[in-house]
Order: C-alpha cells, then structure tokens, then sequence
C-alpha cells in the first residue's frame, strides 16, 4: 500500500484483516431474486462479485442503504441469504451497484458458499 508521495504506508493489523476480507471475494456474475419481505416486491439482479461476508449486487432499483432484502441465488451454490445494504452507488443508465452485508443464513448456508468459494478458486487457478 502506498500514499500519495509514492512511500509505502505502515501497515496495521487492522489493514492485514481488511486484505484477507478482499482474498476471499470472487468475481462471479450469478443472477438473484431480491425480494423485499415488507412489500413483498421481487425483481431480478445480478451478484457481481461474492465473499463470505457480503457480496455486491448490480440492480436496476434503487435499495436504500441500511434496508434488509432476501436474496436468492438462481445459479449455483442456490442458496438464499438475508443482507442488509451497506452502500449503493450509480453503475450505468438506470442501474446501481450495491454492496450488501449477509447478515441472516443458515450454518449450513454459510457452509455452502465458503466451499463454493474455494471450489471456484482453485478451479480459476488450476485453469
């Protein structure tokens, strides 16, 4: 990590958790029903790319941040996560980028896409 002089940036431990977080993201397009319990309106997004802590969804509606949907994967691993929106940002023409916290899944849910992760992971480096 380097500053704006060019220099390297000391490292914390803080910085070091952070990386791991981002060593563990997979970029994997993966369609998703997001469905909003409250009002009980679905509509289609795509996960651009999923940890297993989170995952940053391309959708055409505008979710508020801090608001909560069920999201459920219509590719494999097929699971179906609650996550609370964390930040939402314009992507193209009349969609947004949203980065989602799971915040609600099964032990067996969980599971699943930790190996689902690391199945795809060696798969890309072995291929």
């Amino acid at each position: 990590m380097t500053d704006r002089s060019g220099k390297s940036a000391p490292s914390s431990k803080k910085d070091e958790g952070d990386d791991k977080r981002y060593n563990l993201r997979l970029r994997k397009y993966i369609d998703v029903v997001v469905e909003d319990p409250l009002s009980a309106m679905l509509f289609r997004g795509a996960i651009a790319d999923v940890s297993p802590t989170g995952m940053r969804v391309i959708a055409d509606q505008y979710l508020p941040v801090g608001s909560k949907y069920t999201f459920t994967m219509k590719r494999n691993p097929f699971l179906r996560l609650r996550g609370q929106v964390r930040w939402i940002r314009a992507f193209t023409g009349e969609t947004y980028q949203v980065g989602v916290l799971i915040v609600e899944a099964t032990e067996d849910d969980r599971k699943r896409l930790t190996n689902f992760l690391e199945l795809e992971r060696q798969r890309l480096s072995n291929g």
